[in-house]
């Protein structure tokens, strides 16, 4: 894709999942890519993988002083920060009038206030004079805009995600900084959408995964590579005239929630 050859990008929660995808994706187009997860171990690995244009730090998107060690990281490593990518998320389910203070605070503070924190502490790197817009990519969910049950945390999250994101997208349009937002529906291959396993417990019924798939009218779950695509293009130089947007990426699920 045009205009991503020689960028620099930082995403965040990529050392599996979407992110690896995103960050590979970014590297494959030509970009050198800091990997953060808060599984240090996991994003050297990714890091590794994509060579010279691939760098690591551990952290916790939702602690002001890891983001800005982030951001510095960037800057020692390669002089330059023109994408940033808030994927970082986590879930605490559970019905509302059950949900503990603790379970609230730990989705909003990594998903909203970690988005937050990235922002503030890149802004004087992506706001600085260039020749070329730079990007912000917020990885929100079609649970912030549609909402869904026991996961009021993490739909208020993601739903703050988006206002955050057109917020800055009319603060920081000026300075040639599109910002927009992905807003996935079911995607597989990631720990929010497992099949149950059977030792733990944990994960979604394989009955219940079959319903949901079975409902999107493409015919098939979405995939991490699927969200890496379209984050690679609202970073390259193609979305230069977008912002402000949420882009969902659902197979068509929407259609059978509104009808």
């Amino acid at each position: 894709m045009r205009g991503i050859e020689g960028r620099v990008a930082l995403v965040t929660g990529a050392g599996r999942g979407i992110g690896e995808a995103i960050a590979r994706r970014l590297a494959s187009e030509g970009a050198s890519v800091l990997v953060n997860d808060l599984d240090a171990e996991a994003a050297s690995a990714v890091a590794a993988e994509l060579g010279d244009r691939g760098a690591a730090i551990g952290g916790s998107v939702a602690r002001p002083a890891d983001a800005e060690a982030m951001v510095a990281r960037v800057q020692e490593r390669f002089g330059s920060l023109d994408i940033l990518v808030n994927n970082a998320g986590l879930t605490r389910d559970g019905m509302l009038h059950r949900m503990t203070d603790e379970a609230w605070d730990a989705v909003i503070d990594v998903i909203l206030r970690g988005a937050f924190n990235l922002c503030r502490a890149a802004a004087p790197m992506l706001r600085r004079d260039a020749p070329h817009h730079r990007k912000v990519v917020n990885i929100t969910s079609i649970n912030g805009i549609y909402g869904t049950v026991a996961n009021a945390n993490y739909s208020a999250a993601k739903a703050g995600l988006i206002g955050l994101t057109k917020t800055l997208a009319r603060e920081w349009g000026p300075k040639k900084i599109n910002v927009n937002a992905v807003a996935p529906g079911f995607i597989g291959g990631t720990r929010l959408t497992a099949a149950r396993d059977e030792e733990t417990g944990l994960g979604i019924p394989p009955e219940v995964l079959d319903g949901i798939i079975g409902q999107i009218p493409i015919g098939r779950g979405g995939t991490p590579d699927d969200v890496a695509g379209l984050t690679a293009f609202l970073a390259s130089s193609d979305a230069d005239y977008l912002t402000g947007q949420v882009v969902e990426l659902h197979g068509g699920l929407e259609i059978v929630q509104v009808l």
